[in-house]
C-alpha cells in the first residue's frame, strides 16, 4: 500500500521496515556499547554492538591467502596437546648440614 501526497508517490513504503535503516538519532543509546569492528587488512572502524567488547575482529578469507599462511592459520585453530610434567624429586636432604640448630645447649 502506497500514500500519495499531493499526487506524487514516495520513494519508500511507509511502515516499520524502514525503520533498520534509519540512524539512531542519539549520541549514547542505552543498550548498546561503542566497540572497535577491525577490518582483516588492520583497518577499523567504531560501532555499536550489544555486548561490552573493546574489540570485534573480522575473520580473514582463507581463499585469499597464501597456503603458507593458510597452514599457519589451520594449525592455530587446532587445540595444542598438553605436555604433562613429570617431577623428578631428588632428595639432596642433608640433615648434618642443620643439625647444630637442634642442638639443646
Amino acid at each position: 500500500m502506497f500514500f500519495y501526497v499531493k499526487k506524487r508517490r514516495l520513494p519508500f513504503r511507509c511502515n516499520a521496515n524502514r525503520a533498520i535503516m534509519c540512524r539512531i538519532n542519539r549520541r549514547i543509546y542505552g543498550r548498546t556499547y561503542p566497540v572497535d569492528l577491525v577490518y582483516p587488512n588492520g583497518g577499523f572502524i567504531r560501532i555499536r554492538f550489544h555486548e561490552p567488547r573493546v574489540i570485534l575482529q573480522i575473520p580473514v578469507d582463507l581463499d585469499n591467502c597464501s597456503p603458507e599462511e593458510r597452514q599457519k592459520r589451520f594449525l592455530r585453530r587446532h587445540p595444542r596437546s598438553k605436555l604433562t610434567l613429570q617431577e623428578q624429586l631428588e632428595d639432596t636432604f642433608d640433615q648434618e648440614a642443620y643439625d647444630f640448630l637442634l642442638r639443646k645447649k
